[in-house]
């Protein structure tokens, strides 16, 4: 049906979709700066790549920093994709990022993606450009370029993601909850933060049992069977990361799938109900994990989580 230009309706239904499909498209959580023009070429006296880890190797090429190097026993390979970066974010922020991807994939990687084949060869994309502060598809990692702009500290976003890279294989149908995904890249998120959290604990909180009271929402429930419960023989969050990669399970099966998780540690025979019980009753699991300052956070202070899962 064909409605005239000059009909009153016809104009207020338009301003009123035009209004919808804005708010549709741009999420509240994320502040958008202006379209700038993205550069010709990068000039590589803009990043000071000097302090990055030995054997890191940096080359330039027109809108792409390219890294490659050998950590936790395995070469991998950076691409930072500059093409649709729009100088938000500074060279010292993507330097940043650089040291960030250096520091916590390899490790991850190391202990989780090696059993299914996870990329070694990364490409990190800088835009101004799409609606998601972070995402990643295959081996493909993209960050707003206004994102650190707006919040300068929040690095370990890109931990989150990085983590994402790790599950490519697991499908969210032969998971108990499909939620499972976003808990694990959250767990690596503060287990694997940069310097321990140098940046993370203030602006990202491992949140209490008060305010994730079921495992499905709960990131530190994960932390804790880490903590408490891996051992040189036994990790469980490897057992966990294995269940949930084998697609094995599907989610009215996994009491089973639990019981293959605690098997071979402290936990084998226990229900995942009584197991659940037992960390809500914690006091890990009501100790706050936010950073204030150079303070470490209460949690840090008196469990030493990090220090423990990753040097078991």
């Amino acid at each position: 049906m064909q409605i005239k230009k000059n009909n009153c309706l016809c104009r207020i239904i338009s301003a009123v979709l035009a209004i919808m499909i804005l708010c549709t498209a741009i999420p509240m959580n994320v502040s958008y700066a202006a379209k700038k023009p993205a550069a010709a070429t990068i000039n590589p006296k803009a990043f000071n790549f000097g302090s990055m880890p030995a054997g890191v190797k940096t080359t330039f090429k027109k809108t792409k920093i390219i890294q490659t190097g050998r950590a936790k026993g395995y070469s991998f390979r950076l691409t930072i994709d500059l093409s649709k970066w729009e100088k938000y974010t500074t060279p010292k922020q993507i330097v940043m990022m650089s040291k960030l991807f250096w520091q916590t994939y390899p490790q991850m990687y190391k202990r989780f993606g090696t059993r299914n084949n996870s990329p070694r060869n990364v490409i990190l994309a800088v835009e101004n450009e799409g609606y998601e502060v972070a995402e990643m598809y295959d081996n493909f990692v993209h960050i707003h370029d206004t994102w650190l702009f707006y919040n300068p500290t929040d690095y370990d976003c890109l931990t989150h993601e990085f983590a994402h890279l790790l599950q490519n294989s697991w499908d969210g149908t032969k998971l108990e909850y499909d939620d499972y995904i976003e808990r694990f890249a959250d767990y690596c998120r503060f287990v694997y933060a940069y310097n321990d959290g140098k940046y993370n604990d203030e602006v990202w909180e491992l949140q209490k049992v008060s305010t994730e009271p079921t495992r499905r929402e709960s990131v530190r429930f994960l932390v804790w069977l880490d903590y408490y419960y891996s051992t040189p023989k036994k990790d469980m969050i490897v057992s966990y990361f294995k269940v949930c990669d084998g697609g094995k399970y599907k989610s009215k099966n996994w009491k089973a799938a639990w019981q293959k998780i605690f098997k071979g540690s402290a936990l084998e025979g226990q229900s995942i109900s009584s197991v659940w019980k037992k960390y809500k009753k914690s006091g890990f699991a009501k100790t706050s994990s936010v950073a204030h300052g150079k303070e470490k956070s209460a949690l840090i202070r008196k469990y030493n989580v990090r220090n423990k899962i990753k040097n078991s």
